[in-house]
């Protein structure tokens, strides 16, 4: 490190005191809007809970991505001759990572609104982001475990080895599956159920999509058979072996033992007859 750059005790107080100076202020300031919840939502003109977890995340991703870059260079330009500036690092970090879990908080809680009985269910563009939050937690815990702790060479590998593990997680979770599980579990309580979204999703969503369809009603049993009959089609039509997987396969599987079920369509719109090739006088 060159010494004109490195940070003493004062720099350290100065430049971490300041950013905690500007987290804190926006927390104290913003603690009505951050824990506002539905109240705050419903009580507000044209303002959508859709926007209101949007942005939660977008300011969880600004602070964590201006936090930790300053929080590694601090610590990397710290005098070590100077042991107080050493200990004012770890007080203002520890606050800093104390703020930005206030923060987290809030996102997450808006996200658990968007998404629960008062909200309108789970979909991907829902489910990543708060995977990615965990793991953002992961990270910020982490550092405090290595970096506040004099082992920083330890960060970026445990770091790196956290991300893949939570991508190993999110895959045994099995997304799609677990997106179609928790909105029939929504639908049981009262929230409508969005087949059209529910039954586009991948071969992963399908056994548990086709569970649901007897609890669907008449219109929506119809348009949920075109996809499923859509999904049937093109699993079928898989040759190539680069293109075959468990899902695809135990998809098939549950299309082909329900293929009667998802052909009877009587009543149903001419639209429908047409997805499906069939020709109105032959459906009894």
């Amino acid at each position: 490190i060159v010494p004109g750059l490195t940070l003493g005790s004062v720099a350290i107080g100065v430049v971490l005191g300041l950013v905690n100076l500007l987290f804190l202020s926006f927390v104290i300031f913003q603690i009505p809007y951050l824990f506002g919840g539905m109240e705050l939502v419903q009580s507000t003109p044209d303002f959508k809970l859709a926007n209101y977890a949007r942005r939660g995340f977008g300011e969880l991703v600004a602070v964590a991505g201006l936090t930790l870059p300053i929080l590694l260079a601090s610590h990397w330009l710290i005098r070590k001759e100077v042991p107080m500036a050493g200990k004012l690092f770890k007080v203002f970090a520890g606050i800093q990572i104390g703020l930005l879990f206030v923060i987290m908080a809030s996102a997450v809680q808006r996200l658990v609104l968007l998404t629960g009985n008062l909200g309108y269910g789970l979909t991907t563009v829902r489910l990543y982001p708060m995977i990615f939050m965990i793991w953002l937690a992961v990270v910020f815990v982490w550092f405090a475990a290595t970096v506040l702790r004099g082992a920083r060479q330890h960060f970026a590998w445990g770091a790196l080895w956290s991300a893949i593990f939570i991508l190993g997680a999110t895959h045994f979770l099995n997304p799609d599956a677990f997106i179609v599980r928790t909105n029939i579990a929504l639908m049981q309580q009262g929230r409508e159920f969005d087949s059209n979204y529910n039954f586009e999703l991948s071969a992963d969503a399908v056994p548990d999509a086709l569970a649901v369809l007897p609890q669907l009603s008449f219109e929506d049993q119809c348009s949920a058979k075109v996809w499923l009959h859509i999904r049937y089609r093109e699993l079928g039509r898989t040759g190539d072996l680069r293109s075959i997987n468990v899902s695809r396969k135990s998809a098939w599987h549950a299309l082909n033992q329900n293929d009667a079920i998802i052909h009877q369509v009587e009543g149903c719109p001419n639209w429908v007859l047409d997805n499906l090739k069939l020709d109105p006088e032959a459906v009894e």
